[in-house]
């Protein structure tokens, strides 16, 4: 989170920080959409895709679209008008994790048309993560009604009601940390966790209309209200809070002086280390170098005129972490996280004098430069 003038530059921390690595996309089963359907199936077929106003773009907010990749479908319908029309899939579908592809198909059994037929997405990957709105339903939508089909039909590119906008912004780009988050076991957010059948979920509860905010409570659950959707890299922050604590199994550092902190200015050791690493994660998952806050304000992780000094400031520890990991951890923050999972780490000095010499991470030479480019030295 930014350095000082807007509100969201002074985020309250309510908990900590995160990070992720790689597994591949196969791992997930997914929707496929190149083969032709079996005899007697009807089929849906487009593209998901969702507008935002995107806080990376600059502070103007211009309008994107993107695809929405890993929702979840389900195939709705009746086959006869005198039929109650009902859920008539039971496999897992998911839109691709590419483009936002999908084909989903039913064999109607006592007839050899549709009444009516449909599709309904869902802000949902499985048990891995979702989105919620007010009362605690999943974020769905569904596609116009398709009457007296007798044969498949491609619907074209889609997007959901603008008002929801959001929320499937959130929900799509919560991608790009699960695929980076170094879990060669099983699906699940950590290796921690090696049954597919019962990963830990990552819950986000959306308030569009709600006064801007956003954090996490240390109980898989991340609150997003407001525009604050429009910033990729608020979203992959608070959801590595969510990835670190999982890392941690749970545990989680007793963090002080940390309501409000800021990207450039001192808080705690404590609080550094965990929105440090969580700045550092968005940075890291998002290909980029600082962090955007809603407005599309942009602090770096550069040491500049408005920074304080030391490993109490998040930014620095921020910067440190993606310079170890782009120049001397081989491109990847994998060991790191590895670190995380088998150790509680409370503060940066101790992942970085005691657990990185443990793993074979240098501390020395371009390691203690790098940290010095950000006022560290140990």
């Amino acid at each position: 989170m930014p350095s000082t003038k807007s509100r969201f530059r002074a985020k309250r921390s309510i908990v900590a920080a995160c990070g992720a690595v790689a597994l591949a996309a196969a791992a997930l089963p997914l929707l496929t959409d190149n083969a032709d359907a079996a005899p007697g199936e009807i089929c849906l077929s487009g593209t998901l895709l969702y507008d935002f106003r995107s806080a990376e773009a600059g502070p103007s907010k211009p309008l994107r679209t993107k695809p929405v990749r890993n929702a979840g479908i389900e195939v709705w319908g009746r086959e006869k008008a005198s039929d109650k029309a009902r859920r008539l899939s039971t496999a897992t579908l998911r839109t691709k994790a590419s483009n936002g592809r999908f084909r989903a198909c039913h064999s109607p059994r006592r007839a050899t048309s549709m009444n009516q037929m449909w599709l309904r997405f869902s802000a949902e990957n499985t048990n891995l993560w979702k989105v919620r709105k007010k009362g605690g339903a999943t974020v769905t939508w569904n596609t116009p009604v398709q009457r007296n089909l007798s044969r498949s039909k491609t619907l074209g590119k889609l997007k959901p009601d603008t008002a929801q906008f959001g929320a499937w912004h959130a929900f799509d780009t919560v991608n790009g940390l699960w695929r980076k988050r170094n879990n060669p076991r099983s699906n699940c957010w950590t290796a921690r966790e090696t049954d597919n059948r019962k990963c830990t979920t990552l819950t986000f509860n959306w308030a569009a209309n709600a006064p801007r905010d956003a954090s996490y409570g240390l109980n898989n659950t991340v609150d997003l209200a407001g525009d604050i959707t429009d910033s990729e890299h608020v979203v992959v922050h608070e959801a590595a809070h969510f990835l670190q604590h999982k890392l941690f199994g749970g545990w989680w550092p007793k963090i002080t002086n940390c309501d409000p902190h800021f990207v450039d200015k001192m808080s705690s050791d404590t609080c550094a280390w965990t929105e440090g690493f969580a700045d550092a994660a968005s940075a890291y998952v998002l290909g980029d170098y600082g962090f955007v806050g809603p407005d599309g304000d942009v602090t770096s992780f550069e040491h500049g005129p408005t920074y304080d000094d030391g490993d109490t400031v998040q930014g620095n520890v921020a910067g440190s972490l993606l310079d170890l990991w782009r120049n001397h951890d081989g491109g990847t923050w994998n060991r790191t996280i590895d670190v995380q999972r088998t150790h509680n780490v409370s503060v940066f000095r101790e992942y970085f004098t005691s657990l990185r010499p443990a793993a074979g991470l240098p501390t020395t030479g371009g390691a203690a430069q790098a940290l010095k480019k950000h006022t560290i030295s140990y």
